[in-house]
């Protein structure tokens, strides 16, 4: 039987895209209860393990994806924006956990204010890269796959919402939206891998 060779990828973009859900929700309660004194830092800790968690699922099956367009439809104009928005998204998750973590120890308000300039560093280029992505994603012509174009605009809009900062939340939603698409796109589409022995 022929194996999908981009369905652990595939898996693994569904399951961050699912993740997402419970984790806005835990970070805007554990910000008010940090701003009340009452952190619980067993809550905390385990937000902080499935925030990172969840990016490294959808960081892996985004590489992952450089390769499915590839080879299924020999398309390579996103190859360089992918390696970047990968680079990018790792420098965001590690300097965003170690916001976190200064932020709970009590860094003062100078350092905070930092962190978040760093972040609007970082976050504004991806959200412009997103939709470059997008835009170079829809050149792909007669893919035969239905789910490309909608991907293709949910990073557009995806990448809008973060260059604006403020929406950046609405953005985490749609972004996972379109990791839900890409997922379903290897688990249903990917190129089969032929067994070496018959």
């Amino acid at each position: 039987m022929n194996e999908n060779k981009y369905a652990t990828p595939g898996w693994l973009a569904v399951a961050g895209a699912i993740l997402i859900l419970p984790i806005l929700p835990c970070g805007i309660i554990l910000d008010i209860m940090f701003r009340k004194g009452v952190l619980s830092m067993p809550f905390a800790t385990m937000f902080l393990f499935f925030s990172v968690a969840q990016s490294v699922l959808v960081i892996y099956a985004f590489y992952r994806f450089k390769s499915y367009l590839n080879d299924l439809h020999e398309f390579h104009k996103t190859d360089l924006l992918i390696l970047i928005i990968v680079t990018l998204a790792i420098v965001m998750t590690s300097f965003g956990v170690v916001m976190r973590i200064a932020t709970w120890a009590g860094a003062p308000e100078s350092m905070q204010f930092g962190f978040i300039a760093v972040v609007f560093t970082i976050g504004i280029p991806m959200g412009v890269l997103s939709i470059i992505f997008g835009i170079r994603l829809l050149e792909l012509k007669d893919s035969g796959q239905a789910l490309l174009k909608p991907y293709a605009y949910l990073n557009i809009v995806a990448g809008a919402l973060f260059v604006t900062f403020i929406l950046a939340p609405i953005g985490l939603l749609v972004g996972a939206v379109g990791d839900l698409l890409m997922g379903l796109m290897m688990l249903g589409k990917g190129p089969k891998v032929e067994p070496d022995f018959v």
